[in-house]
């Protein structure tokens, strides 16, 4: 794993951990949410697995989930053609803290933070003709079926759409029941909910 990209991991980790167990107030708003270390490393051996070059994420906060996602992008590079990460963000000051926590990892090239509202950011992106082999939900779980309509034309056949938070929080789980149910029906995806961390839908588009 990239060094440098490990060094801010970690140290995003502890403050993740001393969060999660109280030992660290935030106001709110300013709080650091994030993936696990365990679902870190699983989505970054999907993103392996497909082979992915490029990634757009809706919801950045630290930062933390795009530094894995980058670390299995850099490995898959071929040569003279840089990896890319889309991720969007509305808080500025999370903004901000991304796009420090980029330079210190040395991936601020292939990275690039979008700042607004997510349903307007994805429609510019659409309509640029944007293409992504995987893309990560992690933001508002009310609008999380609206997310994946607008995103799924983006994904090439054999890409992977993930999100967080199916089983934990208790509060999202009547949300992300009916976002797995939804997605049961498609009949041009194939899905699943994958008991790691917080619980994450992994869905292949087949077409």
């Amino acid at each position: 794993m990239n060094k440098k990209i490990l060094r801010v991991l970690s140290s995003l980790g502890r403050e993740s951990d001393r969060q999660r167990k109280g030992k660290s107030a935030q106001p709110p708003g300013s709080e650091m949410i994030a993936i696990t270390q365990d679902t870190g490393v699983f989505l970054s051996l999907l993103l392996r697995a497909i082979h992915a070059t490029s990634v757009l994420e809706i919801g950045t906060s630290s930062g933390y989930s795009s530094l894995w996602f980058a670390d299995a992008l850099l490995s898959n590079a071929t040569k003279g053609k840089l990896p890319s990460i889309v991720t969007i963000e509305s808080n500025p000051d999370k903004v901000k803290w991304a796009r420090d926590n980029f330079r210190k990892a040395g991936v601020e090239s292939i990275v690039n933070v979008i700042e607004g509202e997510a349903t307007n950011v994805i429609c510019q992106l659409r309509n640029s003709r944007k293409r992504f082999d995987f893309v990560f939900i992690d933001a508002d779980k009310e609008n999380i079926i609206s997310y994946f309509e607008l995103v799924l034309p983006m994904v090439r056949p054999g890409g992977i759409v993930a999100a967080d938070n199916m089983l934990l929080p208790e509060h999202f789980r009547r949300l992300m029941k009916k976002y797995a149910m939804y997605l049961s029906r498609r009949t041009d995806v194939q899905t699943v909910t994958v008991p790691i961390g917080m619980g994450e839908e992994v869905t292949l588009k087949l077409r």
